[in-house]
């Protein structure tokens, strides 16, 4: 393991976050010392349960500037997760919304970090930054093509506009910064479920698990995604922020795709369960297609493996809605 992390002060923000928890304890693996800014809007503390007593906590809402600056106090290096990003249910009614959030806490933060003398810095940007005619599978050089995806067009233009930032403050003040794209992320047993705000397949384990017959699934059914679990997509987080501050974005997904209609099959069959499923094509369903081309990740991290099937990370959300 690389001594890089050892007794760093670490700023997480959206720490105690579905995909930021497990940044946390990923970086307590490597003898770092976490320090988690969140307002527990969608994070809770349950998600430190186990490590919580090696976390400094701050309950910081990080749309104001003032929190930012409270927020990095201490810090060596500031990885920013933080943001109201929810399922496409949410999101294409509220773009507005998702874009005055997402500047906020993108914008706040780097200069926070910045007026604090950090120089190694993670934009956590997303797959919403590609337009709906993206080449598939989507390479990282045609984010700036058109505009972001429909569904998700407000969060995806604040997401833009961090990357925009983070790569104008590497130039004119020598911060090291990294950008990760991470495509669907799903598993662990964190998730915390929010009704239309939630992400396909925990909205869809909560609908088979709760009864739902007939099933009446968003859209086609023939829209396809590609997922990586929760826990590979936080390590390679922690690795980008080590290895790959060099302001060039990483997508974090491959090549692999599932349609939709399929997904719902593998929870069914999961889950035990066999309701009629029906396809609403009235409803929204976001891009035809969504997968990352992997080539890049590749090329930066030879030695990564997937840890976490997609069957064995849904057994896992299954368990965790059952219990």
């Amino acid at each position: 393991m690389s001594p890089y992390w050892k007794d760093k002060a670490v700023l997480v923000t959206g720490g105690a976050g579905y995909i930021g928890s497990y940044v946390v304890e990923d970086l307590l693996r490597r003898d770092a010392r976490p320090i988690v800014a969140d307002n527990l809007e969608t994070g809770t503390i349950e998600n430190l349960a186990g490590f919580r007593e090696r976390v400094e906590f701050r309950n910081l809402d990080l749309r104001e500037f003032s929190n930012c600056r409270a927020a990095v106090k201490g810090a060596e290096v500031a990885m920013n997760l933080a943001a109201r990003a929810y399922g496409v249910g949410h999101s294409h009614k509220n773009h507005g919304d998702m874009l005055t959030s997402t500047l906020q806490i993108s914008l706040n933060m780097l200069e926070a970090a910045r007026l604090a003398g950090i120089r190694r810095y993670l934009v956590v940007s997303t797959s919403c930054v590609y337009p709906d005619d993206a080449v598939m599978p989507t390479p990282e050089g045609c984010a700036f093509d058109g505009t972001p995806e429909s569904a998700n067009e407000g969060y995806g233009w604040g997401k833009r506009m961090a990357e925009i930032q983070a790569g104008y403050y590497a130039r004119e003040h020598g911060m090291e910064v990294a950008i990760v794209r991470p495509f669907n992320a799903y598993g662990g047993a964190r998730y915390t479920w929010k009704d239309e705000k939630s992400h396909v397949i925990p909205m869809l384990v909560r609908r088979v698990m709760s009864g739902e017959d007939p099933l009446v699934v968003w859209g086609s059914g023939r829209q396809t995604r590609s997922f990586m679990h929760v826990r590979d997509i936080a390590r390679l987080m922690v690795d980008a922020t080590e290895r790959h501050a060099t302001g060039e974005p990483v997508n974090l997904g491959d090549e692999s795709e599932i349609s939709i209609a399929d997904l719902v099959q593998v929870i069914l069959r999961v889950a035990g369960r066999n309701p009629k499923v029906v396809f609403d094509t009235s409803k929204p369903e976001g891009k035809a297609r969504k997968s990352a081309d992997g080539s890049r990740l590749r090329k930066v991290f030879p030695d990564f493996k997937a840890g976490v099937s997609l069957e064995g990370g849904i057994r896992e959300i299954v368990a965790t809605y059952r219990a």
